[in-house]
């Protein structure tokens, strides 16, 4: 990412505070680069910051309905993703008698975790962004719960379900609590029979919720490798990178050799995968949060006191991502 003079001066003043000496422009934006594996650290935790600072804040926690709790619990999830994560890019090492493995950085593993945060910043989007009405976000997000209990009804088999009654009677009120909602709304009283069969297919089979409402009031399913399109970033960013994600996080043969060849000695390549997936996770934690700050005002006040670099490293993959250019 290309910054400005005046862009990589303004990030200096909050990096010099965290190292022992003065930091020069060029310093900065090699650190902005992530050139070592403990730029990738520092920067994560310049974002981890505030996300912690929100989530102990009361602002953090305030909500006016149950949709508003659970957007609140999300941003803990997405926190808590970003710090697995960072507690990763340590390495790991192992060690029996006198034998010791130095530590190394399991790559696949931060690509599964970047994965995740992406898959999680998608499902945030769907859920509490992209939704127009009350109504629209009622619909989804009652087909979002919908689907989780369904699915765990189906984990259970039948000794499961003699021992707990009550258990199973409860969930499945649940979800025709959630079904009740949905036709509750005015929305889903206008929608035309071939939506409303989608939402009935949806509460039934407990398989997908991951929709969209589009201007006709019709409903389309979204599948992961196509929802960044829905994100507002620059066209082409994120093509493949689902894919990307999954052919280094899953048992693949490419995987395989990958792993193979990472830790040879005259290429260390999984510090460069490792750089990588921060890059990745940052972008995505940038997102995240310029949204959640969006749909919480108070949110946004916390941030905008915050000083000036320190907003700016903060919602500076966002912006980027976006070509929104509000830092210049």
């Amino acid at each position: 990412m290309e910054l400005s003079e005046e862009q990589l001066k303004k990030l200096s003043v909050l990096f010099e505070g965290k190292v022992e000496k003065e930091l020069t422009i060029e310093e900065v934006r090699k650190f902005v680069q992530l050139d070592t594996i403990g730029d990738c650290k520092q920067y994560l935790r310049v974002i981890l910051d505030f996300y912690f600072d929100v989530i102990k804040s009361p602002e953090g926690r305030k909500a006016n309905s149950y949709i508003e709790d659970d957007r609140n619990i999300w941003m803990q999830t997405m926190f808590s993703k970003g710090c697995q994560f960072i507690s990763l890019l340590d390495g790991v090492g192992y060690s029996k008698g006198t034998i010791r493995l130095k530590p190394i950085i399991d790559f696949s593993i931060l690509f599964t975790i970047a994965r995740s945060v992406y898959e999680s910043l998608i499902a945030f989007e769907l859920l509490f962004v992209l939704p127009k009405t009350d109504d629209q976000q009622t619909i989804i997000y009652n087909l979002f719960m919908a689907q989780g209990l369904s699915e765990r009804l189906k984990d259970l088999d039948e000794k499961m379900r003699s021992h707990n009654p009550t258990r199973v009677q409860e969930e499945q009120n649940d979800i025709d609590d959630c079904r009740k909602a949905i036709e509750d709304t005015e929305l889903y009283k206008t929608l035309d029979k071939q939506t409303k069969a989608t939402i009935d297919n949806a509460l039934g089979n407990g398989k997908k919720f991951r929709y969209i409402f589009k201007e006709d009031n019709t409903m389309e399913y979204i599948q992961y490798e196509k929802a960044y399109t829905l994100l507002n970033v620059k066209e082409n960013l994120f093509d493949n990178l689902y894919s990307f994600f999954s052919l280094h996080g899953h048992p693949s043969y490419l995987s395989l050799i990958q792993f193979r060849d990472a830790y040879k000695d005259e290429y260390r390549a999984d510090k460069e995968m490792a750089k990588h997936a921060t890059q990745c996770v940052l972008a995505f934690m940038s997102i995240f949060i310029v949204d959640y700050m969006n749909l919480v005002p108070e949110i946004k006040v916390m941030y905008d006191k915050l000083e000036e670099p320190r907003r700016f490293a903060i919602g500076m993959y966002e912006d980027a991502m976006r070509g929104e250019k509000k830092f210049q």
